[in-house]
């Protein structure tokens, strides 16, 4: 039966008692009663030295004996049937090892990058060499990469059929699946309705109308995609990965060589970033697993697969781009009565191009709501999951067009938005937000430059989030005691470069008090525990209350001895320390406890249970936190040329449980700096003639650099919200989220007119400027 309990939760001054139902064995969550003596602490990362040194070992670093070196022939035609495939010339050139074609004669290659043939090699410079000695005849077709001209009638069809949805451990959980039939190259699908917004709209005496339009944006991870793949006979082999998912890598490469899981050896002992693209044992728009593991059969030897940047960006997918039509309805007094957001996007010949939650799920005093999502399919490489699956893009069209209405209706964007999210928690943040980042006299002094057509002008934007707490109960993590007093604690899990490890360590260190340095982890290895895959912002809330469950198992034993050795009448009379056990003036040092541990160790296996609260509101159909979250941004843009800058940002985030304070800045700091990216500079830029990327690299793909880092400023607003043992929750999506659109209101606070299209350049500021003249020219007349 699950235990009742009363927990002190809440946030800021808000703090209430609530009672739960605890699951089986789980133990009291950590309230706000709790005082913690080392999580929450700002702990440097227990694996920096190594990373500092060069001493880790990433998967590109691994070195086998015999080890061949894999390259891809891939389609230069974004659209062409296969006529003859020979692989023979290429095993006659120096170094190769083993050529496979992976495409027969007939087959239809539908995006420019996709695999055709590789090869494997002594050397990688000999592999890639070795390519062009492949013999590919191919006969183009008709093709289409615009998403509006693939949107109209007559277009290239890029599928001929129905086409399957692929998910990912790092969607959205609950997110719908696209259910509506293909349209040419069209897919109606994931809406999300609450009243009758048409109807609504059709009444509302004030309107608003606006498209906004998103790029295609690539994931650009630092570590390219790979693998080295390494058999045992036919039914066991290793695999080294970059990968956010072990267990998912795992289990799709026995399932592409009929293997059982347990002769998987997946191992990942440091991952250079993926944010979303690396889930599976294959990318989404190539074959790695498939091919290494092809290759090194073929050659029986080990064979690394370790992608170029250009690839990268070809075919190991992208965050979709959008075109959203947004109405909006509202009184003469500024209530909101409708919201209705027509949203149709590219995920290549992928799917998954919806939108997030933001306008039917923030705004929910808003009563007639309709998001009406479609994929539209081009021949372009597929897109995955990336770091908030459609919630930025969302998020851009959806807060631009509320400052836009409030620009309209004469109102302060806040004041908009606090009427209408009853979530208390980021009502709090947009107040605290306005107080801390001085918005008032920001505003007022970008009206005033505006008024006077100052050549440099600032302003200032403001936009929201929405996430929740997605922590599974998939892990399970094993603590060991040995006599000799070491406490290691292993689990699976792969650190994708958010500190899990060190997170780990804390609570260890916080249930049994030990110091952390003693605290050994180990991870990154399939046969080490099921884990969990690091997507959806999951990774924290899952793992740290197994740690914490088994930290305490294995505690309860400890104490159990210690009542004896003591002559303690109760456990709960224990004291302990650092330096051991006490009862009255009794004491026992950690190490001569330990000793009295029977066998070997103490061996404690924890598990996360089922969330037992949600305070104080829960994410839309789940019984879990909603995450909230808001940011500031001012810019300064030169009104002559165009160019723009994001020179201050705060962001005002909600992270459960703080378990690392430095940790979780670093997460919310890289989240911001992606959404930087994404708001003045990244884009997919692809040749309608000709059907291929122009800029597959990091020289005219531009990533934020640190030039282009504005003054960050954190404020943290802690919440116990009752949801798991330790209270913790993610932050990896929700610091992405609002960025864009933050920086576009301040574009629009700047100029007096909104910039209605990503990436924010000097020439759309330029255009922007120009229309707004055209208007006002018009308007005198």
């Amino acid at each position: 039966m699950p235990d009742k309990t009363k927990l002190s939760v809440g946030y800021g001054a808000n703090i209430q008692t609530i009672s739960v139902e605890l699951p089986p064995s789980e133990p009291r969550p950590w309230d706000s009663v709790d005082e913690m003596t080392v999580v929450g602490t700002p702990l440097p990362r227990i694996d920096g030295p190594l990373k500092a040194s060069g001493e880790a070992r990433y998967t590109h670093d691994i070195t086998l004996e015999g080890l061949l070196h894999a390259a891809v022939l891939r389609s230069p035609w974004p659209c062409a049937v296969v006529k003859r495939i020979d692989v023979t010339p290429a095993t006659k050139q120096p170094g190769v090892g083993a050529a496979i074609a992976l495409v027969e004669v007939g087959d239809k290659l539908i995006f420019a990058g996709q695999d055709v043939a590789a090869v494997a090699a002594s050397r990688p410079e000999l592999a890639r060499a070795a390519l062009a000695s492949i013999i590919v005849e191919y006969e183009p077709a008709p093709f289409v990469v615009a998403t509006r001209d693939a949107m109209r009638d007559g277009s290239p069809q890029v599928h001929d059929a129905a086409v399957e949805e692929r998910r990912t451990g790092a969607d959205e959980p609950g997110a719908a699946e696209a259910q509506g039939k293909l349209q040419g190259n069209v897919r109606p699908g994931r809406s999300q309705k609450r009243g009758d917004a048409k109807r609504a709209l059709n009444k509302a005496p004030v309107r608003f109308e606006a498209t906004y339009t998103t790029q295609c944006h690539t994931h650009s991870a630092l570590e390219t995609h790979g693998l080295v793949v390494q058999w045992f006979g036919k039914k066991t082999v290793t695999v080294w990965a970059s990968t956010q998912s072990i267990f998912g890598v795992r289990d799709e490469f026995a399932a592409l060589y009929g293997l059982e899981p347990s002769k998987v050896h997946v191992i990942t002992n440091f991952m250079g970033g993926g944010f979303g693209s690396k889930f599976g044992a294959n990318a989404s728009g190539t074959a790695l697993a498939k091919i290494a593991g092809d290759l090194a059969r073929a050659a029986d030897k080990p064979v690394k697969l370790m992608l170029e940047r250009g690839e990268e960006h070809l075919c190991t997918g992208n965050r979709p781009d959008s075109i959203q039509l947004v109405k909006l309805g509202a009184t003469d007094k500024g209530k909101l009565t409708a919201i209705h957001v027509q949203a149709h996007g590219s995920a290549g010949v992928g799917t998954g191009a919806g939108v997030g939650r933001n306008a039917a799920s923030v705004y929910t005093k808003v009563p007639d709501v309709l998001v009406e999502s479609a994929d539209v399919f081009t021949h372009a490489g597929p897109a995955v999951a990336f770091r908030a699956p459609g919630h930025p893009q969302g998020a851009f069209a959806m807060e631009s067009a509320l400052d836009e209405l409030a620009r309209q209706l004469g109102m302060d964007p806040i004041d908009l938005r606090l009427a209408h999210d009853n979530h208390p928690v980021r009502r709090w943040q947009l107040e605290l937000g306005r107080e801390r980042f001085n918005w008032d006299a920001r505003r007022k002094a970008a009206a005033d430059m505006r008024a006077r057509s100052t050549r440099i002008r600032k302003g200032v934007g403001c936009a929201v989030s929405i996430w929740g707490d997605f922590g599974g109960t998939e892990a399970r993590v094993t603590i060991e005691i040995s006599r000799d007093g070491r406490v290691v604690v292993k689990n699976g899990v792969q650190d994708i470069g958010g500190g899990i490890g060190t997170i780990m360590a804390q609570v260890t260190a916080e249930v049994l008090r030990r110091p952390v340095e003693t605290i050994e982890i180990q991870i990154g290895d399939s046969k080490l525990g099921p884990g969990v895959g690091s997507g959806g912002s999951k990774t924290t809330s899952s793992i740290t209350p197994a740690v914490r469950n088994a930290a305490e198992l294995a505690k309860a034993e400890l104490a159990e001895l210690a009542t004896t050795a003591l002559a303690a009448t109760s456990t709960k009379h224990l004291r302990w320390t650092a330096e051991g056990v006490s009862v009255g003036r009794q004491t026992m040092s950690w190490a001569d406890l330990c000793k009295r541990i029977e066998g070997e160790a103490i061996v404690a296996v924890g598990f996360r249970g089922r969330n037992a609260a949600a305070h104080p509101k829960s994410f839309p159909g789940f019984e879990t936190p909603e995450i909230a979250g808001v940011q500031f941004a001012e810019v300064e843009i030169d009104t002559w040329t165009g160019e723009v800058r994001c020179t201050e940002l705060l962001a005002v985030h909600d992270c459960g449980r703080v378990m690392n304070e430095l940790t979780l800045r670093s997460q919310i700091n890289g989240g911001i700096i992606l959404g930087i990216g994404y708001a003045l500079m990244e884009e997919r830029v692809m040749d309608p003639s000709l059907g291929v990327m122009l800029n597959a690299n990091l020289e005219q793909y531009k990533a934020c650099g640190v030039k282009d880092v504005p003054d960050i400023s954190i404020v943290l607003t802690e919440v116990i919200s009752g949801n798991n043992s330790t209270g913790a929750y993610g932050i990896g999506e929700p610091a992405t989220i609002p960025t864009a659109a933050a920086i576009a209101n301040a574009v629009g606070d700047a100029l007096g007119v909104h910039v209605r299209s990503l990436p924010i350049t000097p020439a759309k500021i330029l255009d922007a400027l120009e229309q707004q003249r055209r208007a006002s020219q018009e308007g005198a007349k």
